[in-house]
């Protein structure tokens, strides 16, 4: 990619990024995560993830986020689904299990639209049901990269989503003086992906650089 094409590139994220639907909750969920350092997706990728919650056409929408951060994250899905949507959090710490309750109150999300696992994410997808979830939202460790799509990809339904937000280190993939062990694992991931059958695999700019696998129909 030469320098004009990522100065475009630039310009697209910031005008997008200012540009996006916001409200108090959302906003609040933000300025909340960033009190207690926690990543949260950029306004561009969730427009992305509002989106792909949108296109799911099952009666019920079902949908699992494994990040701290997943009461942002959980905003933009319910704001795909509508009414009728259901999220699964996975994290381990209590205190982001406050913060995300109080940001879907905040938002006037019904009690019985979400459920909190509090587990290791690795740990908690692997006792969900097979083939019983939409999309899942995963902001893992890139470490464990390779280990989330073998985890997760059996709770998806067939057309189901797997949406890796920041798998792609800003694309320091591409450079080979990264040799450290997030660009390996992150490399090793990407090699795994191409492995396996009975997906298709998507690479986008948003964020860090986020790969999206949607698991074929049976």
């Amino acid at each position: 990619m030469n320098a004009e094409s990522r100065s475009a590139l630039d310009a697209v994220r910031d005008y997008v990024n200012g540009t996006a639907a916001t409200d108090e909750s959302l906003d609040a969920a933000r300025d909340s995560a960033a009190e207690y350092g926690l990543l949260t997706p950029d306004a561009m990728t969730g427009e992305f993830l509002t989106f792909l919650a949108a296109q799911i056409t099952t009666p019920s929408p079902t949908a699992v986020v494994m990040s701290p951060a997943y009461g942002v994250i959980g905003l933009h899905l319910f704001a795909g689904f509508a009414d009728n949507g259901h999220v699964t959090c996975i994290d381990p710490e209590v205190q982001h299990q406050s913060l995300a309750r109080s940001a879907f109150s905040l938002a006037g999300i019904r009690p019985n639209a979400y459920r909190f696992l509090p587990s290791a994410p690795l740990v908690g997808v692997s006792r969900l049901a097979t083939d019983a979830y939409d999309i899942i939202v995963s902001q893992s460790m890139i470490e464990h990269l390779s280990a989330t799509v073998d985890a997760a990809l059996p709770v998806l339904r067939p057309g189901g989503v797997l949406v890796l937000l920041d798998s792609l280190l800003d694309g320091t993939l591409a450079d080979p003086d990264h040799t450290d062990r997030q660009t390996r694992a992150a490399a090793e991931a990407e090699a795994h992906l191409r492995s396996l059958d009975g997906i298709t695999v998507a690479r986008l700019p948003l964020g860090a650089g986020c790969t999206v696998i949607t698991k074929h129909g049976a």
